[in-house]
């Protein structure tokens, strides 16, 4: 019996247990010659252990011809540490189809294991994990993660309009209530104007009428003086109500505030 074949009819009789993982299991030597092909593996290929062990396993599946494959396994067969092919980074080296038609993603570790019948010779072991669930699950998690980003996004813009909106409506109310409070202080300064106007005038013309008599004492005259005084400065007054065009404000007691005529009439 040559090497090869005891190789594989050992493999066969020791790692019979490994036909009841649910996990594709591939041995092969070097020469990518299949030593074991468990039933899982056989199973998501539709080919029989018969059918592949003893033979090239890039007969059967050319993409394990690729440099990439080659280059990341040469190691195994000196005793190198396992080689990780992920499901995102790399296509399916042996592909498999699933019972709806569709191809499997896969997650691939390729591991070295020492010969029994050669020293210093090792195989390599390629364990095939079935992760399509796991990534149809991560994409749906994604699916539902930018849904909810968008949704949170979405929702922040209608609640930036919103206190816009709302800010632009609390200045509109602002505009409106400053031209009420304008035009009942142009209403109210207009009649308080209109109706001081008359009694000043003839306080006015009467001092002045004083002015002119002849036979009034010096102490008397002073004291009209000061009414006259008084009456100019309400004169004064009454014309800045009458200028008033805006409307401005100025403290007065603790948190009274009453009309600035000058700064309301300039």
């Amino acid at each position: 019996m040559s090497s090869s074949k005891m190789d594989i009819s050992s493999f066969s009789d020791k790692l019979n247990v490994l036909n009841y993982v649910p996990v594709g299991i591939c041995i092969f030597d070097i020469n990518y010659t299949v030593l074991f092909w468990n039933k899982c593996l056989a199973h998501w290929t539709r080919l029989n252990s018969s059918d592949i062990v003893g033979k090239n396993l890039s007969a059967k599946f050319p993409s394990i011809d690729s440099p990439g494959f080659h280059e990341r396994i040469q190691y195994i067969f000196t005793g190198g540490p396992p080689v990780l092919f992920s499901s995102q980074l790399h296509s399916s080296i042996i592909p498999c189809v699933l019972s709806d038609g569709s191809s499997m993603i896969q997650k691939t570790v390729v591991s070295a294991i020492p010969s029994e019948e050669r020293d210093s010779e090792y195989f390599a072991l390629m364990a095939i994990e079935n992760a399509t669930e796991l990534s149809r699950k991560i994409s749906e998690y994604r699916m539902l993660r930018n849904k909810a980003m968008e949704e949170v996004n979405l929702r922040k813009k209608i609640e930036d309009e919103l206190r816009e909106s709302n800010n632009a409506l609390l200045e509109h109310q602002e505009t409106i209530l400053k031209q009420e409070r304008l035009k009942v202080l142009l209403e109210m300064a207009g009649a308080t104007a209109h109706e001081l106007n008359q009694p000043l005038m003839t306080l006015l013309g009467t001092i002045e009428l004083i002015h002119m008599t002849q036979d009034v004492p010096e102490t008397i005259l002073g004291h009209f003086n000061n009414i006259e005084k008084s009456a100019r400065r309400i004169a004064d007054i009454v014309s800045k109500i009458q200028k008033i065009r805006q409307y401005q404000t100025k403290q007065y007691l603790h948190d009274v505030s009453i009309i600035d005529l000058t700064e309301s009439s300039s």
